[in-house]
Order: C-alpha cells, then sequence, then structure tokens
C-alpha cells in the first residue's frame, strides 16, 4: 500500500513540476520580449506586430489563384498538404476547400482555409517579426475564405470572363507569433480565360488566363488602418486528356512598398514590403473523378518562401 501511495505522490510531484517550469518558462519568454523590444508596459504588443506579408506566415496573407475566367460545373472537396521553406521559418500545414456550383454555368461559391498549420521559426526571425513567443514554435488555426464565382461571359468568341466576391474571416489565431491577423478582409477580381484548341495526341489545349482585382486587409496603425492592393495575375494550362501543367505569376501590389514606417519601435523603422508576387506550377493527373496533383510555389518578390505542395481532389460531375 505505502508503494502505491508513494508513487501517486512522484507523479503529483512531478506534474506540478512541469506545470511550473511551463508558467516559468512563459514568463520568462515575456520577460525576454519586453527587454528585447524596450516595452513601457503601457502599448499592447499587438501594436507591435507588422501587418504585411513579408512579416507573418505564409498562410496570414497569401496570394490567391485565378479563377481562369470559369465557372466549374462539378462539385470540387480538395485536401492539400503544403511544406513551406524559408531560412527562418519552416511550416507544414493542412490546406482544406469545397467547390458549390448553384447555378449550371452561371453562379458557384466555395470556401477554403488552412485547418492547422506547425512552424518552426529561428531566433532571428522571432525577433524580426517581434513574435510573443520567444521559442517560435506551435501550431496554430488559419483564416476561412468564403467567396462568390459569377461567370460574365461564356462560350464566345471573346475569352470566358468571370467575376469573383471573397471575403476572409477573422478565425486564425496566433497573432502572438505573428501567422494571422485576426482581422477580417477580402478582395474581388476578374479573371479572363480562352482555350487555343489542338488536334495533337498529346496536347488537346492550351488556356491563356489573367485576373486583375482588388485586395484589401485590416492593419493595426493608427494613421494606417486598412492597406488597399492591386491583385493580379497571367498564366497558361496545357492539357492532355489526363495530365495537365499550370503555370502562373500571381501577386497583388500594397500600396505601403518599401517605404520605412516606425510600427512603435522609433529607433527600428521598418521596411513595411506589402507587394508579394509568386511564381506557380502545378501538374495535375486525373483518374476517373479524382485529381492529383503536385505543386511548386517560388516567392519572387517580398515573399521568401518555397512551397511544395501534394493534394487530392474529388469531383462530383452535376447531374444531368
Amino acid at each position: 500500500m505505502m508503494r502505491y501511495f508513494l508513487k501517486y505522490l512522484l507523479s503529483i510531484i512531478l506534474f506540478c513540476g512541469s506545470i511550473s517550469t511551463l508558467f516559468s518558462q512563459s514568463e520568462s519568454d515575456q520577460q525576454r520580449w519586453n527587454e528585447l523590444h524596450d516595452w513601457d508596459g503601457i502599448t499592447p504588443w499587438t501594436n507591435y506586430i507588422i501587418y504585411s506579408p513579408y512579416y507573418l506566415g505564409p498562410n496570414a496573407l497569401s496570394v490567391p489563384t485565378s479563377n481562369k475566367g470559369l465557372v466549374n460545373n462539378q462539385y470540387e472537396i480538395e485536401a492539400r498538404f503544403d511544406c513551406h521553406l524559408n531560412k527562418g521559418d519552416i511550416t507544414q500545414d493542412l490546406f482544406l476547400r469545397a467547390y458549390v456550383p448553384i447555378v449550371k454555368n452561371i453562379i458557384a461559391l466555395e470556401a477554403y482555409g488552412v485547418l492547422i498549420e506547425h512552424y518552426q521559426m529561428d531566433s532571428t526571425t522571432v525577433y524580426e517579426r517581434r513574435t510573443r513567443n520567444m521559442s517560435g514554435e506551435g501550431y496554430a488555426f488559419g483564416d476561412v475564405y468564403i467567396g462568390t464565382i459569377i461567370q460574365i461571359v461564356r462560350d464566345r468568341k471573346f475569352p470566358d470572363l468571370a467575376l469573383r466576391l471573397s471575403f476572409r474571416t477573422a478565425s486564425g489565431n496566433k497573432l502572438n507569433d505573428a501567422r494571422f491577423t485576426d482581422a477580417p478582409g477580402y478582395f474581388f477580381d476578374v479573371s479572363l480565360g480562352k482555350d487555343l484548341k489542338f488536334d495533337e495526341k498529346f496536347i488537346n489545349s492550351i488556356r491563356l488566363y489573367g485576373m486583375a482585382g482588388f485586395y484589401v486587409w485590416q492593419m493595426n496603425m493608427p494613421n494606417n488602418m486598412q492597406n488597399d492592393a492591386f491583385l493580379f495575375g497571367l498564366g497558361f494550362d496545357i492539357s492532355s486528356r489526363q495530365l495537365s501543367l499550370s503555370n502562373a505569376v500571381e501577386g497583388y501590389w500594397g500600396y505601403m512598398g518599401n517605404r520605412e514606417l516606425i510600427i512603435v519601435k522609433k529607433d527600428e523603422p521598418v521596411v513595411f514590403r506589402d507587394q508579394p508576387v509568386i511564381y506557380r506550377i502545378k501538374l495535375t493527373r486525373t483518374i476517373k473523378n479524382i485529381d492529383l496533383a503536385l505543386q511548386y510555389q517560388l516567392g519572387i518578390h517580398d515573399f521568401n518562401y518555397q512551397t511544395f505542395s501534394l493534394s487530392f481532389q474529388y469531383n462530383f460531375p452535376l447531374s444531368k
């Protein structure tokens, strides 16, 4: 009996010790953060966060993909695993998307977002992004995007034309680690696309497409509570019966640009860098109603990540 009692007592002591260690580490991190950023004890620490795609996680203010000028006439459910590589930040995430046609050839709805991400930042990145968690490692839940796509022109001599209206919820967390902004946003764009048909055995068609629009997100600076950006993209798809290769350059151009701004820390102005441009290439294999895809994404400007992705998409055709 005494042996079981001592074992039980030892377990309680170890548990309490681990809890106290966690609290002491948390207090130590906070104290270190206060010293590094010369915190005055009054200013909200969220004011220190830089609401720019360059200083946030790879999913915080992500660049939308082009809609290619079409409303798809099939239900789509997609799951994608992403691995984002940066010199000071390695992130893995699970991305989910649902696409629902409402009126054939005219209107569709989509919802997507990062279900969960794991990240590991080094000390340099932790300091540069002013994250509250000095360890630089953790898990975060992402924002949810909800959008409507409306077909304007289709199957005419002119290119297909579609309008997309999307907004971002503030469902993402870990603002303290500069992962998500904890604030809403929205974007809208017009995309166009045109198919070039071929009689070749291997290449069936090449689709040229582009988009132009407006991208907006909320910020925390008293004189600049909102950032407005021009959204753009150009690309082409090469398709055969079962394979498709997509190439696109996409991004948005915020109005802050490379201006030096003082964000709380007067002795350390930052170059804001709100103009991310990325290159995407994607190879898709279609097997009946399933699309399997490999994608590579490279940051060209104001986005220092390389991303490798593997996705699975199940398609439900509209009933006749």
